[in-house]
This record gives C-alpha cells, structure tokens and sequence, in this order.
C-alpha cells in the first residue's frame, strides 16, 4: 500500500493549481495561447491525479464522535470538485482547440472555479488535525 499523507496530497493538488492559475493568468497578459493551454493542461493533470486518488482508495475518512466534518472528509470533496473542474475544462479546452465562439469565457469561468478550489485547499491545510 502506498502511503501518502494528507499535507503531501493537498500541497501536490495546491502547487498544481498555483501553476495552473499563473500560467493561465500570463498568457492572459502576455496574450500567448499557450500558455493558457500549459494552465488547461495542468487542470487536466490536477483532474486525473484527484481521479487516481479516489479511485484507490488513498485516503481513509476515520470514525467521528463530534458533529465537526474531519479533514479527510473536506480533502475528499476537494478532490471530487477537481474532477468537476476537469469536465469544464475539457470543454475549455475543445472549445479553444475548435475556436468555438466562447472561449475566452469558458476559459475566465475555469478560472474562476480553480480559484475557489485553490482558496478551499489553502483553508483545508489550515485546519488542525
């Protein structure tokens, strides 16, 4: 069994979309498209590594006494929210590989969901075990 712990497992998904954020946000800038699609592509790898992580079972959610929610339980719907963020942008992505009429949109609105992932990520690392 492999043995990951919980710190290595968010600060892995928190670097992913730090990186994600900023590439996408200098492409932005810079207005080069691919840097914008190295930021679409670290979502997707962000999507699968949380897809991996649920799949196999890696974090265990243990027994509650109290009404508090445990932090592997937050760190589970973290995952489940970035393989929401995957499905968007996959869309993103085929909109912007077709030129389809709304990229630029689906591409602020993935942005917008990784921010609040990366916010939700930061204040599930916060929390005391």
């Amino acid at each position: 069994m492999l043995l990951i712990s919980l710190l290595g497992l968010s600060g892995i998904s928190q670097m992913l979309l730090f990186l994600g954020i900023g590439l996408i946000l200098f492409g932005w800038i810079e207005k080069k498209d691919k840097l914008i699609l190295g930021g679409q592509i670290m979502f997707l790898i962000l999507g699968f590594f949380a897809l991996w992580i649920l799949l196999s079972h890696t974090i265990t959610i243990p027994q509650t006494i109290s009404d508090k929610i445990s932090k592997e339980s937050r760190i589970i719907g973290f995952f489940r929210s970035s393989l929401l963020l995957m499905g968007i942008t996959v869309v993103s992505f085929l909109m912007s590989l077709f030129k389809l009429r709304f990229q630029k949109v689906s591409v602020s609105i993935v942005l917008i969901i990784a921010l609040m992932l990366f916010f939700m990520i930061v204040s599930i690392q916060q929390i005391a075990n």
